[in-house]
């Protein structure tokens, strides 16, 4: 439990701070996002035998890693929308997943 609450904290706040892009700015968007990544491979590594629904979990995170992939392709290249949707809907998975599997173990505790 308390390894959980130290991993849903951080990674709440990092989500509603990649969401809030026009409020925050590309800086602190892609500084929040390596912040995501680590405090997620942390996560994984300290509980991978605790996961409670293995495939969701690693979903969660291959979404993660697509919207961090596509961002940076986004900063690279511009003017492809296709590019853009993938970024967005794969953060929107991520974060839905994220509440799925953290309310699934809340609930199994």
């Amino acid at each position: 439990m308390k390894k959980n609450l130290l991993f849903v904290i951080p990674m709440v706040i990092i989500a509603v701070l990649l969401f809030t892009l026009k409020a925050t700015g590309i800086t602190v968007h892609i500084v929040v996002s390596v912040l995501g990544l680590l405090t997620l491979v942390a996560y994984a590594v300290a509980t991978k035998k605790e996961w409670k629904l293995p495939a969701l979990e690693i979903l969660q995170r291959v979404c993660y890693a697509i919207a961090l992939i596509t961002g940076v392709v986004l900063m690279n290249v511009s003017g492809i929308a296709a590019i853009a949707i993938v970024h967005k809907v794969s953060a929107v998975l991520f974060a839905l997943m994220f509440v799925v599997t953290e309310m699934h173990k809340a609930v199994k505790k």
